[in-house]
């Protein structure tokens, strides 16, 4: 089963490309055995092209990582079109693709390139219900600073109410106050693979951190891990160098540009300097530098604009050869090396592979297996979807099946721009109803772009031959020709008998007319499915971390107990669809029995129904809201609840209060509702809001082609 790991930068400076490629490192190694295929798909938030660890990929481990492109939120504006564009577009590509990797790493924004970074990193998080791993830094030499990072930390986690956190890795530790604690940490990779001292091990983690997030590893500052050695530089511009003996153990802290009108440079301390020269003024260099030339001052030089031969630059330069320091040269000129330069970096990204292996072995040293390996266990009742989590599964679900979903409201603009989008994104094949040269100038006027595969029928042209078949359903009543001729003229009655004839797999209608225009010929001409008598509606609540469906809100005015259980049973079904085990709540205004009443009995008498005739679901009543959602209150008011404060179904005791309370949710909450959705009907016929925005009326689509399977 494929992962999704997001690394969160709390504190700007976290090393992150360091973090990245360990842990890329760390589960290559320890998961998937070297691997030569591509295990691993990373995505970074920031210039994907261009960051640190996108270009120690693609040099170094392109065998079995792929990188996702393109992608750049740094430098979006919060909540703009162009964010949303960009945010739907990424977890679209990392959800279709996910199934193709066994971990898929998403590097988050660091602080600094985003006012919104942590909302940005939040969003896309817990829109692909990633593991989150925070990364924070303890540089500072202070308890107090060990103390903030905590509280920092545990009050993100309150606010932001992270889905799902793994734990939080503490980078560059190297402060006077944790001194005492790095035997710990040594500790730590001596106990990390020991199973039977994972006891002990927990308690140490204590003593480092209160947090409520496990810690994943301790890594101390090494100094000799982040030096850049002048061996990286040389090989970085791919020049050569004339005396190689101690090349590789010169350390570069600083870059120099040699002027011969700065006088003073001789005047300026140097530690571990790299100067650049022009061959050009090489005499004057060395008639300026002769006197204080000093190996551990000045450890190299880049002569630019080099036409001579080597031989020749050796002699040239034999008074610096004999003092230690590195010649290397090009016949590039000094603004050209500058320029190439600006693109190193000095921390680790641009080294060769042997330094990026020890630093990866060094960092990945540290992970606590346990705490990085294993993800947390989830049974499929807490198996949540986010609201764009959810929207991209509709439309994989009814890509995969390819149904064909009638639209009898061909005129209305909402209809046609989802008709279009459908068509485009494959979601379903679209039959609009109505004239095709008024659509078609509606369509004109607005801007839409009609697919030219939408299929568009003329009712005029075809509304005689489906007379007879409505007759014959509708025998029973004694209508004539005349009358079903006249019925006909409702596009929702014949589509509904298009429907019933096979010729479509679904139909979608509401956005200008009533519920009851759209249920009613179905009621009539459908009919119900063999296994219930009932026809009941749903609300997919789409809220920003999860995923509920709310019953009956839009059909059954004032369900008996018997329909109350049916509609409990019919929205299961539906939950099972997206692979989530359902837990219902029969809501009532009491709990248990702290209440009575005949509203109450009733819920209770349903919820006996339901236990009797499917003991295999989970399901509680009567039970209040606060009681069904809320770990806390069920503790208080109901600690033998199977549903254990995590209901996804709420079935309502009448559609007064199902039908206050999803609008109640949907505009105060400002969420996306999609429904009502109707259950029970042989053929999937929906039902959509006057108030539909397109949105609602693409997934109304996706979902009934996904009824239709």
């Amino acid at each position: 089963m494929s992962r999704i790991i997001m690394l969160i930068p709390l504190d700007e400076d976290v090393g992150l490309s360091s973090i990245s490629i360990s842990i890329i490192y760390f589960f290559n190694k320890k998961i998937f055995k070297n691997n030569s295929q591509k295990s691993i798909l990373y995505f970074s938030c920031s210039n994907n092209l261009q960051n640190d660890t996108s270009f120690i990929i693609s040099k170094y481990f392109s065998k079995f990582v792929h990188i996702l492109n393109g992608k750049d939120f740094s430098k979006k504006f919060f909540y703009s079109s162009d964010y949303f564009s960009l945010l739907n577009t990424t977890i679209e590509d990392i959800y279709y693709k996910k199934s193709l990797y066994e971990l898929v790493l998403i590097e988050g924004l660091n602080n600094n390139v985003n006012i919104y970074s942590q909302e940005m990193n939040y969003d896309i998080s817990q829109n692909l219900s990633a593991e989150v791993i925070f990364l924070v830094n303890l540089k500072n030499n202070s308890l107090e600073s060990l103390k903030e990072k905590e509280k920092k930390i545990e009050l993100i986690i309150k606010k932001k109410k992270f889905k799902n956190v793994l734990g939080v890795i503490f980078n560059k530790i190297n402060s006077p106050f944790i001194e005492k604690k790095i035997n710990f940490i040594k500790k730590l990779k001596i106990l990390k693979n020991i199973k039977e001292n994972q006891k002990e091990l927990e308690n140490k983690k204590e003593i480092f951190t209160n947090t409520l997030v496990p810690t994943i590893a301790c890594i101390p500052w090494n100094k000799n891990i982040k030096k850049t050695y002048i061996i990286h530089i040389y090989n970085f511009l791919d020049i050569p160098f004339l005396n190689s003996l101690k090349t590789k153990n010169s350390i570069v802290e600083e870059v120099v540009i040699f002027d011969e009108s700065c006088n003073n440079m001789t005047k300026k301390d140097y530690f571990n300097t790299l100067i650049i020269v022009s061959y050009s003024r090489i005499d004057t260099f060395i008639d300026m530098f002769s006197l204080t030339f000093n190996s551990n001052k000045i450890v190299g030089i880049i002569l630019t604009g080099v036409s001579i031969s080597e031989k020749n630059i050796i002699l040239l330069c034999n008074i610096l050869i004999k003092k230690n320091i590195h010649i290397a040269f090009t016949k590039k000129n000094t603004i050209d090396v500058l320029s190439q330069l600006q693109n190193f970096n000095f921390n680790i990204s641009l080294k060769d592979k042997t330094h990026i292996k020890k630093l990866q072995k060094y960092i990945s040293y540290f992970f606590i297996y346990s705490s990085i390996i294993i993800p947390k266990k989830q049974n499929n009742y807490h198996m949540t979807y986010s609201p764009k989590e959810f929207f991209c599964y509709l439309k994989y679900l009814s890509r995969k099946y390819k149904k064909r979903i009638i639209l009898p409201e061909s005129y209305e603009i909402r209809i046609l721009k989802a008709a279009s989008i459908c068509q485009k994104n494959n979601i379903a094949q679209c039959v609009l109803l109505g004239d095709k040269r008024k659509i078609h100038n509606i369509a004109n006027e607005n801007g839409i772009n009609l697919d030219k595969n939408i299929e568009i029928i003329n009712p005029i042209l075809i509304r005689d031959k489906y007379i007879s078949r409505f007759l014959e359903l509708r025998k029973n009543k004694g209508l004539n020709k005349n009358f079903a001729k006249k019925i006909l003229e409702e596009n929702i009655v014949l589509a509904t008998l298009i429907l019933e004839g096979n010729e479509v797999d679904g139909l979608v209608s509401g956005s200008v007319n009533t519920t009851a225009n759209t249920i009613l010929p179905a009621l009539q001409l459908i009919k119900t499915n063999a296994h219930t008598s009932l026809v009941s509606s749903i609300f997919f609540m789409l809220l920003p971390n999860k995923v509920l469906i709310y019953a009956d809100c839009a059909v059954n005015i004032n369900p008996t107990a018997e329909e109350l259980a049916e509609i409990a049973i019919q929205s299961s079904y539906s939950l099972k669809i997206f692979g989530v085990e359902p837990r219902i709540a029969m809501l009532s205004y009491s709990t248990g029995y702290s209440g009575h009443g005949c509203e109450v009995e009733k819920v209770r008498k349903a919820t006996s129904i339901i236990k009797n005739r499917h003991p295999d679901l989970i399901v509680d009543g009567p039970i209040q809201y606060d009681a069904s959602v809320s770990k806390t209150v069920f503790q208080l008011k109901s600690p033998n609840s199977p549903i254990k404060g995590s209901a996804n179904i709420f079935v309502f005791p009448d559609l007064n209060s199902g039908n206050i309370a999803y609008k109640a949710v949907q505009r105060t909450a400002n969420i996306v509702s999609i429904g009502p959705i109707l259950q029970g009907l042989k053929k999937p016929v929906n039902d959509l809001s006057r108030g539909a925005s397109v949105e609602d009326i693409i997934y109304t689509i996706a979902l009934t082609a996904i009824q239709s399977v």
